[in-house]
């Protein structure tokens, strides 16, 4: 079998080596490919990220799902409650009103839970909407971060805002990227990872 020479080699290893440092790409924006650790929780790795566009036309925003263990299986990063997640929500609007996106996610957030959660959820879902105020700016971004045994921590521009406690609340917001109704097929599936290309085949695609 024909060896490789070693130049190539090394291009190769730094095309990746690159290409990991960059991030991942979606629209104009760099999505970091994981969130450092800290001492409260382990570090935390890209599963998939995915742009919003309102009417195909208007970018409404860069949703990005980092898991403590990746996973291309909506219902087991659903059901999973023992691992930390974080929800990024990258606003790509040059201007919108903070409470307009809250009740777009509360909206969608309906569409895919029955209605004896979303009875059960209405504290909850008050919570998150007094947590948006004003207004928005692309740029700006929210966080949605569950802790097990906790809840989720929303932080905004980072800001922390509080906690809302438990985890149906943090499942049903999930949802609306990759349960049954969720604000896009395609969305879903760039979420689950289904669509992303490994370093290893751009590379070979470039070559």
């Amino acid at each position: 079998m024909r060896q490789v020479p070693l130049i190539i080699l090394t291009l190769i290893t730094l095309l990746i080596t690159t290409y990991s440092a960059q991030g991942y790409q979606v629209s104009d924006l760099e999505v970091s490919e994981v969130v450092p650790a800290t001492a409260e929780r382990p570090e935390l790795k890209l599963n998939g990220a995915a742009l919003r566009e309102l009417y195909l036309l208007i970018e409404s925003y860069v949703g990005s799902l980092y898991l403590e263990n990746p996973s291309t299986s909506a219902q087991e990063i659903l059901d999973d409650d023992t691992t930390h997640k974080r929800m990024v929500f990258h606003t790509m609007i040059k201007k919108v009103g903070a409470r307009r996106i809250a009740n777009a996610l509360q909206e969608a957030l309906v569409l895919n839970i029955t209605e004896e959660e979303h009875e059960e959820l209405q504290d909850e879902v008050a919570q998150m909407l007094g947590y948006f105020q004003g207004k928005m700016h692309r740029g700006d971004e929210t966080w949605f971060d569950y802790i097990p045994g906790k809840g989720t921590v929303v932080t905004i521009n980072g800001v922390e805002q509080g906690v809302i406690k438990g985890h149906l609340f943090f499942r049903s917001l999930l949802s609306i990227w990759i349960g049954e109704n969720p604000v896009g097929r395609d969305f879903k599936n760039e979420i689950l990872g289904l669509n992303r290309v490994t370093n290893t085949e751009q590379v070979a695609e470039g070559s």
